[in-house]
């Protein structure tokens, strides 16, 4: 049977993985914002790094909880009924987070393939009129090497 001390130490756990989900929404949102414009591309990074380190640290934190899994919920001492449906609700919270995570991240991906689309066509675009200007200019050196003159005396 888990003691009280195990217990407090799951209701902590979890407080700070909702933390850190609050933190990945937060930057999550920003991130969303910046997808999608080359001008923000260093802003975009940085978020991501910082990302890149919350979602490291969530990472521990479910290590770290993972054990707890294995318990039943029922046969746990808690120091009150509230502390027990307030770990409830915070728990219920990082879900609800955590899907929104991953709708945004899905929104990220999706502006980011966009953005990526219309700069290939535009770089395509760009190949295509740098073509057709190679082309007008080899037949304009064409034409003025084949020895006609056109002026009038």
């Amino acid at each position: 049977m888990p003691s009280v001390e195990e217990t407090d130490q799951l209701v902590q756990l979890i407080d700070q993985k909702h933390e850190v989900l609050t933190q990945l929404l937060t930057l999550s949102q920003y991130q969303l914002r910046l997808a999608g414009h080359d001008d923000h591309i260093s802003d975009l990074m940085r978020v991501l790094s910082a990302k890149q380190t919350l979602i490291e640290r969530l990472t521990r934190i479910d290590r770290t909880i993972d054990p707890f899994r294995q318990q039943d919920p029922e046969a746990r001492l808690w120091r009150s009924s509230s502390e027990r449906t307030k770990c409830a609700q915070t728990s219920k919270q990082c879900e609800v987070i955590l899907s929104e995570l991953k709708a945004i991240e899905q929104r990220s991906t999706e502006v980011v393939s966009t953005h990526r689309d219309e700069i290939a066509a535009m770089l395509r675009e760009t190949h295509t009129s740098s073509d057709s200007v190679t082309a007008y200019n080899n037949l304009d050196t064409q034409n003025t090497s084949c020895g006609f003159d056109l002026t009038a005396e």
